[in-house]
Order: C-alpha cells, then structure tokens, then sequence
C-alpha cells in the first residue's frame, strides 16, 4: 500500500521504467488460452481453472501462473493485473499491482527478470502425487488435453533477449 500511495504512477506503468520498454507479445490467442486453463501446462492450467471455479489461487502457483503469462508468452503483466482484478475474491489493488511487478521483474524488490519458473519442474516441487492437477485438470492424461501452446527452453529464450534488449536501450 505504501508503494501504491508514493508510486501512484505503479497502477499503470512499471515501478522501474526502463521495463516499460519491453516490447510484449500481447497474444490475444495465447491469454484467452491462459484464461481458460488450455495452455499445455498441467500445473498452470489448474491454477487458472481454479480461479475462473472458484475466485481464489494459492499463492505458489499465483507466481507460476504469473510468470508463465509474463515470461514464457511475454504477455504484459497488465493483462494478468486486469485479469485477476475480475476474478479474485480476495483482490486487493497494491497487492495484485506488485505481486504481478514481482513477477515480472519490473517492480520495486522484484523477481530477477532471467528467473523463470519451469512449469515442469515446478511439479516435481509442489504437485509430486499430482493430486492438485488431478483436482482441476481431470483431463490433462486424455488425448484431448491440449498440447503445449509454447517450448519452455524456447519461452525463455525469447524472454531473456527481450528483457534485454529493452534494459539496453540507451533512451
């Protein structure tokens, strides 16, 4: 709330400007497809079809969800920002703003723009019974779970050399 109150400009822009020169994606095909939970990744599909049932995430996978629609498809963290503004029950502005910054490395003590969550590994970690997956994707083992919408490795490429192009720019 503090940040909010003193960095009023937070709302709309990134509390670091210079990450206001990521040049985003912006996918519409890919964010609806992050929406409905259709992305390919079983752990960030559950996080969002949790949200869209039910209005409340956990907060691990929050981060996951976040980066994964930030990093992996360079979607504006104002997208996500504005997404879970509608859906969540226990929205709360200067929250939502800096945890998505947080995610998107463009905020105050903010994720480091190269940390990018491995929706795989992030499992392994916190899914290892896949009872959460089970729970929300009950059709992530039929043929008619979709395929993943984006390579990991080639995700975070694509990443890595856009936060760096914009953080390079001299103007």
């Amino acid at each position: 709330m503090q940040i909010l109150w003193h960095f009023p400009h937070t709302v709309k822009n990134s509390f670091k400007p210079k990450y206001d020169r990521i040049l985003w994606r912006n996918n519409e095909e890919e964010f609806n497809a992050w929406c409905n939970g259709l992305t390919g990744y079983p752990l960030v599909d559950a996080g969002m079809r949790e949200l869209n049932q039910t209005g409340f995430m956990h907060n691990r996978i929050r981060m996951l969800v976040g980066s994964f629609l930030c990093k992996h498809l360079l979607i504006d963290w104002r997208w996500g920002e504005a997404y879970f503004s509608e859906k969540l029950h226990d929205y709360e502005q200067s929250s939502n703003i800096g945890n998505w910054q947080w995610v998107a490395g463009t905020g105050v003590d903010a994720a480091p723009y190269f940390r990018i969550f491995n929706p795989t590994t992030q499992i392994q970690k916190f899914d290892k019974e896949l009872k959460y997956i089970n729970k929300w994707v009950p059709d992530f083992q039929e043929l008619t779970y979709p395929t993943p919408i984006v390579d990991h490795k080639l995700a975070r490429e694509r990443c890595l050399e856009t936060y760096k192009k914009a953080l390079n720019q001299l103007f």
